[in-house]
């Protein structure tokens, strides 16, 4: 046969049996048709469709709320951040600074009584006329929460108002209920429980070193003298919370009795010549002396008859003590209790 015919049917007949096996090869396979559980199919229909129930419980997060009802010291209901950021605490800048909450704004003029200048750095004086702050500087520090005392009047309110919300603190309340209350307001009330737990430990620690001297009973009272030689008598908030509460010491009877009708005030005026009616078996007497009119009445107090005929005196208890001793601010009772350890002994 020759080659030239064999060359022509080999190749057809060759191509005819490689159809015929590769033909099953290319037909659908179970394998084939059934995605892989490790590698799902990447189109849409694969995906597994979420039921009309799922969809419609499916909602966007709801957003926490920035701002919230406030009921202050005056009766005002006012809105306020809460979680205030930009705040002036006029005439609380101590609380403050005790809860570790910072501030853009406060009066110097009280602020300094209690606050070094370091801890006053990065803070604006927005004192003004009187007990109003500055509306100007108040303006200019864009608050977000104004704190003010309970002794400004109505229109100074409204005119902070529209600046910022001006919450009303009662300046009269006990230095640590006014922590308390700030701190709730600022959002933060855990800051003010943690403070007072530490102070009490500090004060049961203070008056147990001292115990010893002083009587069971014994009285204490407080009293300043002002240049233009107006006498007061302290109340409970101030000095009280050293002496009262931190140290045991009890209030005199007359006292107590002048204060029973009016017990949020601050102190009372009296005459010089009511002075021993009113003069525990502890005296102490804060002295203005700033000025030298400060100075001259106080030095005609200490030099003049009434004064050194008080049992207090004679018995070496009678105490002239610094301007601070005035303050009644948390910061203060902090002071306050390493100051009277120490003078009680002496």
């Amino acid at each position: 046969m020759p080659a030239s015919f064999l060359r022509k049917t080999a190749i057809p007949l060759l191509i005819l049996l490689l159809t015929a096996v590769l033909l099953p090869a290319c037909g659908p396979s179970d394998n084939a048709a059934s995605p892989s559980p490790s590698a799902p199919s990447s189109t849409s229909d694969s995906s597994p469709a979420q039921s009309p129930a799922a969809t419609e419980s499916a909602s966007p997060a709801v957003s926490e709320p920035t701002m919230r009802t406030y009921k202050d010291a005056v009766d005002r209901t006012v809105e306020v951040p809460v979680a205030p950021k930009r705040i002036i605490a006029h005439y609380y800048a101590a609380e403050m600074q005790a809860l570790g909450v910072p501030i853009v704004g406060t009066n110097f003029i009280n602020a300094k009584l209690a606050l070094t200048e370091e801890q006053l750095q990065g803070v604006e004086d927005i004192a003004g006329d009187g007990l109003v702050p500055n509306l100007e500087k108040t303006l200019n520090l864009q608050p977000d929460l104004i704190v003010v005392p309970d002794f400004l009047q109505a229109a100074d309110l409204d005119a902070l108002s529209k600046i910022a919300p001006t919450v009303v603190i009662g300046y009269g309340a006990d230095a640590l209920t006014r922590l308390s209350v700030l701190a709730e307001l600022v959002g933060q009330p855990e800051k003010a429980t943690d403070w007072i737990a530490r102070y009490e430990a500090k004060a049961a620690e203070k008056r147990a070193l001292v115990q010893s001297s002083i009587k069971e009973g014994e009285t204490a009272s407080a009293f300043i003298l002002y240049s233009d030689d107006q006498f007061y008598v302290y109340n409970k908030q101030r000095l009280g919370p050293t002496l009262y509460d931190a140290f045991g010491f009890a209030i005199p009877p007359k006292v107590a009795e002048l204060f029973a009708n009016n017990p949020d005030e601050l102190w009372a005026t009296i005459s010089l010549e009511k002075l021993p009616d009113y003069a525990g078996d502890r005296l102490f007497l804060i002295a203005q002396n700033g000025t030298e009119e400060g100075k001259k009445a106080a030095e005609e107090l200490l030099q003049g008859p009434i004064w050194k005929s008080l049992p207090a005196v004679q018995n070496g208890k009678a105490y002239v003590v610094e301007d601070r001793w005035a303050m009644n601010d948390p910061l203060t009772l902090d002071w306050l209790l390493d100051e009277m350890a120490a003078l009680l002994s002496k």
